[in-house]
Protein backbone atom coordinates (compact mmCIF):
# COMPACT_ATOMS: atom_id res chain seq x y z
CA UNK A 1 0.00 0.00 0.00
CA UNK A 2 1.52 3.20 -0.99
CA UNK A 3 2.28 5.98 1.86
CA UNK A 4 0.30 8.39 2.36
CA UNK A 5 0.53 12.34 2.68
CA UNK A 6 -1.04 14.77 3.97
CA UNK A 7 -1.09 18.53 4.59
CA UNK A 8 0.91 20.19 6.99
CA UNK A 9 3.13 16.72 8.32
CA UNK A 10 6.60 16.41 7.42
CA UNK A 11 7.51 13.66 4.89
CA UNK A 12 10.11 11.35 6.22
CA UNK A 13 10.96 11.13 2.64
CA UNK A 14 12.56 14.27 1.96
CA UNK A 15 15.78 16.05 4.01
CA UNK A 16 15.00 18.71 5.40
CA UNK A 17 17.43 21.41 4.36
CA UNK A 18 20.00 23.37 6.56
CA UNK A 19 19.57 27.39 6.75
CA UNK A 20 22.41 28.79 5.44
CA UNK A 21 24.34 31.24 8.32
CA UNK A 22 25.43 34.42 7.38
CA UNK A 23 28.84 35.20 8.43
CA UNK A 24 29.02 38.67 9.81
CA UNK A 25 31.91 40.92 9.21
CA UNK A 26 34.34 42.01 11.85
CA UNK A 27 35.29 45.51 11.22
CA UNK A 28 38.72 46.43 12.79
CA UNK A 29 40.23 49.74 13.71
CA UNK A 30 43.29 50.17 14.25
CA UNK A 31 43.97 53.04 16.96
CA UNK A 32 47.67 54.70 16.68
CA UNK A 33 49.47 54.72 20.12
CA UNK A 34 51.08 58.30 20.69
CA UNK A 35 53.07 58.90 22.89
CA UNK A 36 54.22 61.48 24.22
CA UNK A 37 58.02 62.25 24.85
CA UNK A 38 59.06 65.07 27.57
CA UNK A 39 61.58 67.56 26.31
CA UNK A 40 64.28 67.17 28.50
CA UNK A 41 67.22 68.88 27.09
CA UNK A 42 68.88 72.52 27.86
CA UNK A 43 66.74 75.52 27.59
CA UNK A 44 67.36 79.10 27.21
CA UNK A 45 66.97 81.01 30.61
CA UNK A 46 64.39 83.78 29.54
CA UNK A 47 65.18 87.45 30.67
CA UNK A 48 63.24 88.56 33.71
CA UNK A 49 62.79 92.55 32.79
CA UNK A 50 60.59 92.29 29.80
CA UNK A 51 56.78 92.09 29.17
CA UNK A 52 54.99 89.31 29.39
CA UNK A 53 54.62 89.61 25.32
CA UNK A 54 57.95 89.42 24.82
CA UNK A 55 58.36 86.89 27.70
CA UNK A 56 55.92 84.66 26.05
CA UNK A 57 58.21 84.99 22.58
CA UNK A 58 61.43 83.94 24.41
CA UNK A 59 59.55 80.79 25.56
CA UNK A 60 58.42 79.52 22.44
CA UNK A 61 62.07 79.66 21.32
CA UNK A 62 63.94 78.31 24.56
CA UNK A 63 64.32 74.46 23.22
CA UNK A 64 65.91 75.68 20.02
CA UNK A 65 69.80 75.44 20.16
CA UNK A 66 71.15 77.01 17.04
CA UNK A 67 70.83 80.75 15.66
CA UNK A 68 69.53 79.05 12.20
CA UNK A 69 66.82 77.35 13.70
CA UNK A 70 66.07 80.32 15.96
CA UNK A 71 66.12 82.82 12.92
CA UNK A 72 63.90 80.67 10.78
CA UNK A 73 61.39 80.06 13.42
CA UNK A 74 61.31 83.86 14.03
CA UNK A 75 61.03 84.37 10.12
CA UNK A 76 58.45 81.77 9.88
CA UNK A 77 56.12 83.36 12.46
CA UNK A 78 57.04 87.12 11.54
CA UNK A 79 55.53 85.48 8.01
CA UNK A 80 52.01 84.03 9.17
CA UNK A 81 51.93 86.99 11.30
CA UNK A 82 51.40 89.39 8.10
CA UNK A 83 49.80 86.89 6.00
CA UNK A 84 46.88 87.28 9.26
CA UNK A 85 46.81 91.08 9.09
CA UNK A 86 46.33 91.46 5.11
CA UNK A 87 43.92 88.83 5.28
CA UNK A 88 42.09 90.24 7.39
CA UNK A 89 41.85 93.49 6.08
CA UNK A 90 41.11 92.65 3.19
CA UNK A 91 37.97 91.16 3.55
CA UNK A 92 36.54 93.34 5.76
CA UNK A 93 36.38 97.20 5.71
CA UNK A 94 36.90 98.35 8.46
CA UNK A 95 37.06 102.02 9.94
CA UNK A 96 40.23 104.07 9.88
CA UNK A 97 40.79 104.25 13.10
CA UNK A 98 40.23 100.28 13.82
CA UNK A 99 42.17 99.75 10.78
CA UNK A 100 45.14 101.87 12.19
CA UNK A 101 44.87 100.10 15.68
CA UNK A 102 45.29 96.14 13.80
CA UNK A 103 48.43 97.82 11.90
CA UNK A 104 49.65 99.06 15.18
CA UNK A 105 49.72 96.18 16.74
CA UNK A 106 50.91 93.73 14.05
CA UNK A 107 53.83 96.17 13.66
CA UNK A 108 54.59 95.73 17.73
CA UNK A 109 54.49 92.19 17.10
CA UNK A 110 57.08 92.53 14.53
CA UNK A 111 59.44 94.92 16.30
CA UNK A 112 59.00 92.78 19.44
CA UNK A 113 60.30 89.39 17.35
CA UNK A 114 63.04 91.81 16.08
CA UNK A 115 64.49 92.94 19.39
CA UNK A 116 64.08 88.81 20.03
CA UNK A 117 66.18 87.71 17.29
CA UNK A 118 68.87 90.44 17.66
CA UNK A 119 69.18 88.93 21.43
CA UNK A 120 69.99 85.73 19.90
CA UNK A 121 71.89 87.24 16.97
CA UNK A 122 74.99 89.12 20.10
CA UNK A 123 74.59 85.72 22.23
CA UNK A 124 76.24 83.50 19.22
CA UNK A 125 77.96 86.04 17.98
CA UNK A 126 79.68 86.54 21.65
CA UNK A 127 79.78 82.16 21.64
CA UNK A 128 81.32 82.25 18.34
CA UNK A 129 83.84 84.82 19.33
CA UNK A 130 84.87 83.29 23.16
CA UNK A 131 85.53 79.55 20.70
CA UNK A 132 87.87 81.46 18.96
CA UNK A 133 89.91 82.69 21.94
CA UNK A 134 89.62 79.49 23.38
CA UNK A 135 90.61 77.57 20.32
CA UNK A 136 93.52 80.21 19.45
CA UNK A 137 94.68 80.01 23.44
CA UNK A 138 95.18 75.88 23.16
CA UNK A 139 96.62 76.07 19.89
CA UNK A 140 99.43 78.40 21.15
CA UNK A 141 99.89 76.29 23.94
CA UNK A 142 100.64 72.88 21.66
CA UNK A 143 102.40 74.57 19.37
CA UNK A 144 104.73 75.65 22.50
CA UNK A 145 105.20 71.84 23.65
CA UNK A 146 106.84 70.64 20.73
CA UNK A 147 107.69 66.76 21.35
CA UNK A 148 110.80 66.94 18.76
CA UNK A 149 112.84 69.50 17.00
CA UNK A 150 114.42 66.97 14.48
CA UNK A 151 112.66 65.19 11.45
CA UNK A 152 112.07 61.31 12.33
CA UNK A 153 113.39 59.97 9.21
CA UNK A 154 115.97 63.14 8.62
CA UNK A 155 117.62 63.33 11.63
CA UNK A 156 117.65 66.94 10.77
CA UNK A 157 116.01 70.08 11.78
CA UNK A 158 113.55 70.52 9.27
CA UNK A 159 114.30 73.18 6.53
CA UNK A 160 110.32 73.31 4.93
CA UNK A 161 108.85 73.58 8.27
CA UNK A 162 105.63 71.30 8.67
CA UNK A 163 103.45 71.43 12.38
CA UNK A 164 101.36 68.65 13.74
CA UNK A 165 98.85 69.65 16.46
CA UNK A 166 97.30 67.02 18.89
CA UNK A 167 94.71 69.33 21.01
CA UNK A 168 93.75 66.01 23.00
CA UNK A 169 97.20 65.58 24.18
CA UNK A 170 97.99 69.21 23.93
CA UNK A 171 101.25 68.66 22.29
CA UNK A 172 102.44 68.87 18.50
CA UNK A 173 105.24 67.82 16.23
CA UNK A 174 107.36 69.06 13.87
CA UNK A 175 108.41 67.27 10.35
CA UNK A 176 110.21 67.88 6.73
CA UNK A 177 107.28 68.45 4.39
CA UNK A 178 108.94 66.05 2.01
CA UNK A 179 108.90 63.72 4.74
CA UNK A 180 105.16 63.71 5.38
CA UNK A 181 104.19 63.71 1.77
CA UNK A 182 106.32 60.21 1.30
CA UNK A 183 104.75 58.50 4.58
CA UNK A 184 101.29 59.58 3.57
CA UNK A 185 102.30 58.55 0.09
CA UNK A 186 103.62 55.11 1.37
CA UNK A 187 100.28 54.29 2.85
CA UNK A 188 98.24 55.20 0.50
CA UNK A 189 100.48 52.78 -1.99
CA UNK A 190 100.44 50.02 0.38
CA UNK A 191 99.56 46.88 -1.85
CA UNK A 192 99.85 42.90 -1.46
CA UNK A 193 101.63 41.29 -4.94
CA UNK A 194 99.63 43.35 -7.47
CA UNK A 195 96.41 44.61 -5.47
CA UNK A 196 96.47 47.67 -3.86
CA UNK A 197 95.09 47.82 -0.28
CA UNK A 198 95.27 51.43 1.26
CA UNK A 199 95.79 52.63 4.47
CA UNK A 200 95.13 55.46 6.44
CA UNK A 201 98.20 57.95 6.98
CA UNK A 202 99.87 57.91 10.33
CA UNK A 203 101.25 60.13 12.50
CA UNK A 204 105.25 58.77 12.15
CA UNK A 205 105.76 59.43 16.00
CA UNK A 206 102.64 58.52 17.57
CA UNK A 207 101.74 55.79 15.62
CA UNK A 208 98.04 57.38 15.44
CA UNK A 209 96.38 57.64 12.48
CA UNK A 210 95.98 61.73 11.28
CA UNK A 211 92.97 63.23 12.38
CA UNK A 212 90.85 64.84 9.60
CA UNK A 213 91.76 68.30 10.95
CA UNK A 214 95.21 67.26 10.91
CA UNK A 215 95.06 65.58 7.34
CA UNK A 216 93.53 68.80 5.70
CA UNK A 217 96.60 71.08 8.10
CA UNK A 218 99.24 68.28 6.80
CA UNK A 219 98.46 68.24 2.94
CA UNK A 220 97.74 72.31 3.17
CA UNK A 221 101.23 72.73 4.57
CA UNK A 222 103.09 70.41 2.36
CA UNK A 223 101.15 72.30 -0.61
CA UNK A 224 102.63 75.81 0.49
CA UNK A 225 106.34 73.88 0.34
CA UNK A 226 106.21 72.95 -3.02
CA UNK A 227 105.44 69.21 -1.88
CA UNK A 228 102.02 67.12 -3.41
CA UNK A 229 101.66 64.91 -5.62
CA UNK A 230 98.48 63.26 -7.12
CA UNK A 231 97.84 61.67 -4.42
CA UNK A 232 97.68 64.86 -1.63
CA UNK A 233 95.39 66.16 -4.30
CA UNK A 234 93.00 63.31 -4.59
CA UNK A 235 92.62 63.35 -0.80
CA UNK A 236 91.89 66.48 -0.66
CA UNK A 237 89.11 66.48 -3.78
CA UNK A 238 87.64 63.07 -1.86
CA UNK A 239 87.16 65.58 1.28
CA UNK A 240 90.12 63.11 2.84
CA UNK A 241 87.51 60.28 2.90
CA UNK A 242 89.77 57.40 2.20
CA UNK A 243 86.79 54.75 0.99
CA UNK A 244 85.92 57.48 -1.75
CA UNK A 245 89.61 58.23 -2.56
CA UNK A 246 89.86 54.13 -3.61
CA UNK A 247 86.62 54.98 -5.26
CA UNK A 248 87.87 57.52 -7.72
CA UNK A 249 91.24 56.57 -8.08
CA UNK A 250 91.21 52.60 -8.29
CA UNK A 251 93.17 52.23 -11.41
CA UNK A 252 96.04 54.11 -11.03
CA UNK A 253 96.16 52.65 -7.10
CA UNK A 254 96.54 48.91 -9.28
CA UNK A 255 98.69 50.76 -11.51
CA UNK A 256 100.76 51.69 -9.18
CA UNK A 257 100.56 48.54 -6.79
CA UNK A 258 101.77 46.88 -10.32
CA UNK A 259 105.16 49.02 -10.56
CA UNK A 260 105.53 48.54 -7.12
CA UNK A 261 105.27 44.52 -7.33
CA UNK A 262 107.84 44.75 -9.80
CA UNK A 263 110.11 46.49 -7.97
CA UNK A 264 110.67 43.62 -5.80
CA UNK A 265 113.91 41.21 -5.97
CA UNK A 266 114.44 39.58 -9.41
CA UNK A 267 113.77 35.84 -7.84
CA UNK A 268 110.62 37.03 -6.00
CA UNK A 269 109.32 37.93 -10.05
CA UNK A 270 110.61 34.64 -11.54
CA UNK A 271 106.89 33.27 -11.71
CA UNK A 272 105.16 36.31 -13.06
CA UNK A 273 107.33 36.69 -15.95
CA UNK A 274 108.21 33.31 -16.80
CA UNK A 275 104.25 32.32 -16.80
CA UNK A 276 103.47 35.31 -19.07
CA UNK A 277 106.81 34.16 -21.11
CA UNK A 278 105.40 30.69 -21.56
CA UNK A 279 102.12 31.69 -22.69
CA UNK A 280 103.20 34.29 -25.26
CA UNK A 281 106.22 32.05 -26.83
CA UNK A 282 104.05 29.05 -26.94
CA UNK A 283 101.39 31.36 -28.94
CA UNK A 284 104.27 32.21 -31.54
CA UNK A 285 105.08 28.31 -31.69
CA UNK A 286 108.88 28.73 -29.94
CA UNK A 287 110.85 25.45 -29.38
CA UNK A 288 110.59 24.23 -26.35
CA UNK A 289 113.98 23.80 -26.11
CA UNK A 290 114.24 27.04 -26.36
CA UNK A 291 111.95 28.06 -23.91
CA UNK A 292 113.98 25.89 -21.46
CA UNK A 293 116.85 27.54 -21.85
CA UNK A 294 115.02 31.06 -21.01
CA UNK A 295 113.87 29.74 -17.85
CA UNK A 296 117.62 28.26 -17.32
CA UNK A 297 119.25 31.58 -17.83
CA UNK A 298 116.25 33.19 -15.38
CA UNK A 299 116.94 31.41 -12.89
CA UNK A 300 120.77 30.90 -13.16
CA UNK A 301 121.66 34.92 -14.78
CA UNK A 302 118.76 37.00 -14.11
CA UNK A 303 121.12 40.00 -14.72
CA UNK A 304 121.18 39.00 -18.78
CA UNK A 305 119.82 42.07 -20.95
CA UNK A 306 117.25 40.01 -22.46
CA UNK A 307 115.76 39.00 -18.37
CA UNK A 308 115.77 42.51 -17.63
CA UNK A 309 113.46 43.37 -20.98
CA UNK A 310 111.21 40.70 -20.50
CA UNK A 311 110.71 41.71 -16.55
CA UNK A 312 109.70 45.36 -17.66
CA UNK A 313 107.79 43.81 -21.08
CA UNK A 314 105.56 41.65 -18.39
CA UNK A 315 105.36 44.96 -15.77
CA UNK A 316 104.03 46.78 -19.22
CA UNK A 317 101.79 44.35 -20.22
CA UNK A 318 100.29 44.32 -16.53
CA UNK A 319 99.82 47.89 -16.58
CA UNK A 320 98.06 47.92 -20.46
CA UNK A 321 95.60 45.33 -19.40
CA UNK A 322 94.29 46.80 -16.74
CA UNK A 323 94.15 50.44 -18.31
CA UNK A 324 92.23 49.41 -21.08
CA UNK A 325 94.50 51.43 -23.68
CA UNK A 326 94.03 50.44 -27.56
CA UNK A 327 97.70 51.97 -28.31
CA UNK A 328 99.14 50.38 -25.18
CA UNK A 329 97.65 47.19 -25.79
CA UNK A 330 99.19 47.13 -29.78
CA UNK A 331 102.54 48.27 -28.56
CA UNK A 332 102.65 45.57 -26.12
CA UNK A 333 101.91 43.32 -29.64
CA UNK A 334 104.88 44.63 -31.41
CA UNK A 335 107.17 44.71 -28.36
CA UNK A 336 106.34 40.71 -27.60
CA UNK A 337 107.52 39.93 -31.61
CA UNK A 338 110.24 41.73 -31.46
CA UNK A 339 111.38 40.34 -27.89
CA UNK A 340 110.50 36.63 -28.66
CA UNK A 341 112.93 37.32 -32.09
CA UNK A 342 115.51 38.31 -29.52
CA UNK A 343 114.81 35.05 -27.32
CA UNK A 344 115.22 33.00 -30.36
CA UNK A 345 118.67 34.44 -31.09
CA UNK A 346 119.74 34.37 -28.33
CA UNK A 347 118.72 30.89 -26.78
CA UNK A 348 119.86 29.15 -30.92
Amino acid sequence: MPPLFSIGVKSSLTKPKKKSKKSKSKIYMFVPILEFKVYTGPRWIRPSNVSKSIAYKYSSLDTIQTYGKIRNQIQRNKSEMRFTCFNTLYQWKPPQQVASAIQSYYSKQENEWNRVRFTYFKIFTLKRKIKTLIFRWKLRNCLRNVKNTEDPVTMDVPKKLVSIVDFERGMSFVYEASTLRKTIESRILLSDYMFPEPDNPLNVLTNMPFTYGQLISVIQQCKQHNETSWILEGLKHTKYNLKLFIAYYKKQLKVEAIKAFFKTPVYLLQETVVDYFTSEAEKAFIPEVKIDNFVDAYTNRPEMPIIKQWISHTRDFYIAKELQDTILLINQVVRTQRLLNNVSRVFS
